[in-house]
């Protein structure tokens, strides 16, 4: 019987290696751009063609390559970055195992181009699934140009998963953001089909993390500063009011490295805890620098998962040193009597004249009960009793009330006894409401009390009202007299480029000149108002993006989730007696007042039995 055991050839082993290290175009940009920052470039250079099936170039003008060196670099694991086991755990380069080269050049066509300062002529290298072609002089600038085309064209299943060329082109532009976040003073440029994504000159953190995500994160950073001897900390993070349910801008670094921690995650979030809503978070960008040893990034291929050996304490260094930013930075309520600045309280002088008095006018025939002005009710929230079941118009016996209050004041008693006649019957007493905190409602409930959580009533009201209006308007749009630009970073263009039929469908007209091109709005939605059409658009991306593959979720619901989430009024309002009734009335009246639309509780009954054991 023969031996059956053989040693695989190497192009079936760089395969299989560029199954774990190359998953698809992103992971070919973040190995070059990597290899660039360690060869010392101060400017790098990418162009994208077709998301990356069709090109992945990479230039840069760092230290580049002998003749030697530049052939050895595809042979797998070879490495300039480690000599002795023990370099794994001090390692401050991006890249150390030696096999991004071996594995790209396993499923591409991959040309080289480099030079070395000293060097006179530099060399050009072409493989072709891992098959050396050719290496012969060439002139080229100082540093390193890697082309790699037809990406997977040997392994047709992997290239037939590939996504659609927006998905991928988002893939890859996050990539790109985690590298340049951690080196503002390299200059970055990012070309889709030749059209600029980013022109990123060098400058400061904040600067870099402005022009990668937008002038309007200006005004909401807040600069962090934690230094221990197990942990420093800098960077920054975002007011509460900026907070959103996306998690696309948190991003973590250690020593100039990104990477995925959920366990940091929840510790930012705890410090945010009270401050926004339940899970909700503002951006935040935090640098940590920790003792390498201390550390193994030598966890996951793409070296994104990081094990600590400090964990627990850098946990709670990060909570408390965020918490301690926040409230110096006023965003949460204090009030200190003692160290209030005195006030500017003019004084008296003698030579001045002496003002005369003020005189007040007041009506002693006032009577509250003749007053026609009815009373501010929760209509200022959007939410005006209108959209019963079916749309029509649904008589509240708050109503009522007022139109019976606005008799004579010797009428009064009409609201507290019967009358036979043809008026309208009298509302009977409400059962008494309460707010709590400025975000519950407290009411009698049967034989027990129930709590409503005004926000989750409010966004189950409007996402209501808001599938009828797309139910009834369905694929009607309003064209804008000024059509308007939208102003959306790179990732949501791209997004919003890929369901661009989608938002067609539900009244969104917008231009796309390319994928990365800015895009023009020049229709909305008929029953979304123009000031507000823009940030309802800008959630349904956002939206679709999070629930991309979920069946369930269709354009339309996210579209009504959105517009809910838009125009509802967050905790923290105080509501009078009657917006209270206003706002407990129409919940009561929605087709599943017990949830709002994203399925949490908007109501809890407390029953007798419930208390009774609250106090044991």
């Amino acid at each position: 019987m023969s031996d059956v055991i053989k040693l695989m050839p190497d192009s079936l082993a760089n395969q299989i290696a560029a199954g774990e290290v190359i998953q698809r175009p992103a992971s070919v940009l973040k190995e070059l751009v990597e290899n660039s920052v360690d060869a010392g470039a101060s400017k790098i250079t990418v162009n994208i063609k077709d998301a990356g099936r069709t090109l992945i170039q990479v230039i840069d003008n760092g230290c580049g390559m002998s003749v030697t060196d530049a052939r050895m670099s595809f042979e797998r694991h070879a490495t300039s970055k480690l000599t002795k086991a023990e370099d794994l755990f001090c390692i401050y380069t991006k890249g150390f195992r030696g096999e991004a080269l071996a594995s790209i050049a396993a499923v591409a066509e991959v040309e080289l181009k480099t030079r070395r300062a000293d060097d006179a002529i530099g060399t050009d290298v072409i493989i072709n699934g891992s098959k050396f072609i050719s290496q012969t002089p060439v002139n080229t600038p100082q540093g390193t140009n890697f082309a790699i085309k037809s990406l997977f064209f040997n392994v047709p299943a992997r290239r037939k998963f590939l996504k659609s060329n927006s998905t991928e082109l988002q893939h890859i532009i996050t990539e790109f953001q985690r590298i340049v976040l951690t080196h503002p003073m390299i200059e970055f440029s990012l070309y889709h089909n030749e059209n600029a994504i980013y022109i990123l000159p060098k400058g400061s953190l904040k600067q870099r993390i402005i022009g990668v995500f937008g002038k309007s994160l200006n005004s909401e950073l807040i600069p962090v500063e934690i230094d221990t001897s197990i942990v420093k900390i800098t960077g920054f993070t975002g007011k509460p009011s900026s907070s959103k349910r996306r998690n696309d801008k948190q991003f973590f670094f250690v020593n100039n490295r990104y990477m995925k921690n959920s366990y940091f995650h929840k510790a930012v979030a705890l410090a945010y805890d009270k401050l926004t809503l339940p899970d909700c978070i503002p951006p935040y960008f935090l640098y940590m620098e920790v003792d390498p040893h201390t550390i193994d990034v030598n966890v996951h291929p793409a070296k994104t998962e990081i094990n600590f050996e400090n964990a627990s304490d850098i946990f709670r260094l990060l909570q408390a040193g965020i918490k301690e930013t926040l409230s110096k930075s006023d965003v949460t309520p204090s009030i200190d009597f003692d160290n209030q600045e005195a006030a500017n309280i003019p004084y008296f002088r003698s030579d001045e004249p002496i003002p005369d008095e003020p005189q007040i006018d007041y009506d002693p025939n006032y009577n509250p009960f003749i007053s026609t002005e009815k009373p501010q009710s929760f209509e200022s929230l959007g939410v005006n009793g209108n959209y019963g079941h079916g749309g029509a118009r649904r008589t509240t016996q708050y109503d009522s009330a007022i139109n019976t209050g606005r008799k004579r004041a010797d009428n009064w008693q009409l609201l507290y006894s019967n009358i036979n006649d043809d008026s309208p019957s009298p509302t009977p007493v409400q059962s008494p409401l309460m707010q709590i905190g400025s975000k519950y409602i407290a009411s009698l409930h049967d034989n027990g009390l129930m709590l409503i959580d005004q926000y989750r009533a409010h966004l189950r009201i409007l996402y209501e009202k808001y599938l009828r209006q797309i139910a009834s308007n369905a694929d009607a749009t309003q064209q804008l007299l000024y059509p308007q630009p939208l102003d959306l970073d790179a990732t949501s263009l791209a997004m919003a480029y890929d369901i661009r039929d989608e938002l067609m469908s539900v009244g969104f007209d917008i231009d796309f000149p390319s994928p990365t091109a800015t895009a023009t709005l020049r229709g909305i939605p008929p029953y979304l108002e123009q000031n507000k059409a823009i940030d309802v658009l800008i959630k349904v991306i956002d939206s679709y993006r999070d629930e991309h593959g979920n069946i369930s979720s269709s354009m339309k619901d996210i579209l009504a989730r959105s517009a809910a989430r838009s125009e509802a009024v967050m905790g923290g309002r105080s509501l009078s007696n009657e917006e209270m009734q206003t706002l407990k009335d129409d919940l009561l009246a929605t087709q599943q007042p017990e949830f709002s639309p994203d399925g949490r509780k908007t109501t809890i009954i407390l029953r007798p039995e419930d208390l009774e054991k609250m106090f044991n």
